[in-house]
């Protein structure tokens, strides 16, 4: 395997699962150039369709039930961002507005969604920019995270240094091998990776160092008014109006943040109870996802195969719904080769730790490599939980080592090279596509 892009080694990927050079190019130009259509638990594909016309009443489905489900059709926006929308359209709390995923921003995308049935009426006649909201139905339960089983792709890759033949022999080998189902660039931050930074500070229950680097890390990507105003405030951590205002409008919890922090000076524990919930359970999750990654990268530079069970392996049962804590197995050596037919049947994957304080740590190789990385990074699996704080615990859970993409396909375009596939939820099509282009992840934003 090759050594990843020296840029990637900061998030833990640390390898590319193929051997052939990369054929440069980039992503997402524009929106269209990256679909995402959601696959639910029934596995009907959430298909992207023309744009209704607005205003057109929607029919709810269904008796009626404590909530309303439908299919969001979005572009441009993140999952985030049409949550924060419904919600103060509905005048209901943004915790109200349930999904299974996080869906990319710069992308044309469908997931499904939910509100408690109390919105009907103003659901069914919403007008909204660049959102679609379809196939309405009453149901009794709200969609959580998890509650999904992949997602489809469509992504163009533009400006690519290469032939038709040689990119469809890349994506033909590709194909045909297994690959390190890493934890993709953007859940750190591509422009500014400091997510996981930010929720390692958080599990070590420090708030101050945590909104420090939230507020101070730079990036060569904004501007450089905004690059002073961050080195400034590393300075004293005194946020002044001036420096409020260099923060663009759309860093609306870091102005929070910095709010606060100018009326109480050095109150960093209710200063961080600015950010909304789910942000802060994605910092922690970042930082979970990193360790996570330089697991996998341990593990096959210690010669441990990524898809095959050994010893002490966990595997998780595939194309079932799970939550990664139940339908697992753990490997012994009395069950080795038993283990490795069902493996070999595609009845079950093996998984990784991504390390919480439920993280079972049965004495094995893989357990003493988890220990090695976590005394690295000056942490321990209680560190985890946080009884203050539920939305900074967790319990952590299992994730395939590897996967593979048996029907990626490509099409040959005069201005563009197009690739379908289909990856199971908790894997990254950016992760397929570094495979392809081995180039800067900056070029995968």
């Amino acid at each position: 395997m090759k050594d990843a892009h020296p840029v990637e080694l900061q998030y833990g990927i640390e390898l590319y699962s193929s051997d052939f050079p990369g054929v440069g190019g980039n992503l997402k130009e524009r929106f269209e150039d990256f679909i995402v259509e959601e696959i639910p638990p029934t596995k009907e594909i959430l298909k992207v369709e023309d744009w209704q016309s607005a205003g057109t009443d929607r029919v709810i489905q269904g008796a009626r039930a404590k909530h309303i489900h439908f299919t969001v059709q979005k572009m441009g926006l993140s999952t985030f961002d049409v949550a924060a929308i419904l919600a103060s359209s509905l005048d209901i709390a943004r915790g109200y507005v349930g999904y299974a995923g996080l869906k990319d921003k710069r992308a044309l995308t469908t997931q499904r969604m939910s509100v408690p049935a109390r919105a009907t009426s103003s659901l069914a006649k919403l007008k909204l920019s660049r959102i679609d909201i379809r196939d309405l139905t009453y149901q009794r339960h709200q969609i959580d995270i998890g509650d999904l089983w992949g997602n489809r792709f469509r992504v163009a890759l533009r400006n690519a240094d290469a032939t038709c033949a040689e990119i469809s022999n890349s994506a033909l080998e590709l194909s045909e091998m297994p690959l390190l189902n890493y934890f993709g660039i953007q859940r750190f931050g591509v422009t500014r990776p400091q997510t996981h930074l930010v929720g390692k500070a958080l599990v070590k229950k420090d708030f101050q160092d945590a909104i420090r680097i939230m507020l101070t890390a730079t990036s060569e990507f904004e501007s450089d008014e905004l690059t002073e105003a961050r080195k400034k405030l590393s300075e004293e951590m005194k946020p002044s109006e001036t420096i409020i205002d260099t923060f663009p409008r759309e860093l609306r919890y870091e102005r929070d943040v910095l709010v606060h922090l100018m009326k109480r000076e050095g109150d960093y524990d209710r200063a961080f109870s600015k950010v909304p919930p789910r942000i802060q359970t994605l910092f922690v999750h970042s930082f979970q996802s990193y360790l996570f990654n330089r697991f996998i990268s341990e593990r096959v530079r210690s010669g441990l195969p990524a898809d095959q069970p050994e010893q002490g392996d966990f595997l998780i049962q595939l194309d079932r719904m799970h939550s990664g804590r139940d339908s697992w197995l753990y490997v012994t050596e009395k069950k080795l080769d038993e283990r490795k037919e069902q493996v070999q049947s595609k009845e079950f994957g093996v998984a990784g730790s991504v390390p919480g304080f439920s993280t079972k740590s049965p004495p094995s190789i893989q357990t003493d490599m988890m220990e090695k990385i976590l005394r690295q990074e000056g942490i321990e699996l209680q560190d985890f939980y946080n009884p203050e704080r539920k939305r900074l615990s967790s319990p952590g859970g299992l994730h395939l080592v590897s996967i593979r993409v048996p029907e990626l396909e490509v099409v040959c375009h005069e201005d563009r090279f197009t690739f379908d596939f289909i990856l199971p939820k908790g894997s990254y099509a950016t992760v397929i596509m570094r495979e392809i282009m081995k180039n800067h992840p900056i070029n995968r934003v």
